[in-house]
Order: structure tokens, then sequence, then C-alpha cells
């Protein structure tokens, strides 16, 4: 089974209704691994929003228009995949260190499709919700 029949396959008539049976749906909140884990096991886009405002009214499909030419690292949202890949990259030691102690809860701003492709998008914590995600301490 592709990973596009396996989301074709979930419990629902709609695109919204299928994500539901993931038990992702606007203003759940969902571990960021998990929400990785689950699009590629189901093979639908995951698109994570820095600017709250920007990620709870914004449509993806128009958002990617308007920032084509900019590369993903430097927009206000990046695909779930793009995100871990960079954080884990910039700091392999202690991000993932981090995240094991503090999971990146992610709440979900919306589900929808795009040309036939099913995506969700969330919404990043902000730094006040952040404060604990610090520089683990190393013993030498």
């Amino acid at each position: 089974m592709t990973q596009n029949d396996a989301f074709e396959n979930l419990d629902g008539e709609s695109v919204r209704e299928k994500f539901a049976a993931l038990g992702i749906a606007p203003g759940e909140r969902i571990d960021i691994l998990e929400i990785q884990r689950l699009s590629q096991d189901y093979g639908f886009r995951a698109v994570l929003y820095f600017e709250e405002e920007m990620g709870r009214i914004g449509d993806l499909a128009a958002d990617e228009k308007a920032y084509k030419n900019v590369p993903e690292t430097e927009r206000p949202f990046i695909s779930v995949d793009g995100f871990l890949k960079f954080a884990r990259e910039f700091d392999p030691y202690s991000f993932e260190l981090r995240l094991k102690d503090l999971p990146i809860i992610i709440e979900v701003a919306a589900v929808g499709e795009i040309e036939g492709e099913p995506y969700m998008t969330g919404l990043m914590p902000f730094l006040d919700d952040l404060e604990d995600f610090e520089e683990p301490e190393v013993v030498e």
C-alpha cells in the first residue's frame, strides 16, 4: 500500500474526517515527532508556521506562492521535515536530548488539500512556551 493509499483508506469521507481519524484536527496539540511519523506513514504534508496570525488565518497555497522565491529556512513557515533536519544539523547532540525531555508540542491550525495532496498546518510554540527549552547540562 502506498502512502497516498494509506491516507485515502483512513475512515472518513472528507479530508478533515480522515485527518480526525489520526487525531489531527484544528486546536489539537501533537508532539512534532508524532506529526513527522504520521506524515511519513500516511503521505500528507505537514507545515509549521512561526507567526501565529499568519498560521491561524493563512492560506498555505497562497503563502507558498507569495514566498516561492524565498528559501524554505527563511520563510515564516517550514515543513516539519525541513525544520527537524535544520535543527538536527544545527545542534546534533543537544537538540535530540532536549526533544526527549521537553517535546515540542504543535497546535494544529488547519487541515486541507492542495491539488489532491492532503496537508496539515501547525503553529510552533512561541518563545514564552519554550522558556524551558534551554541547553541541557553536560557533565564533563
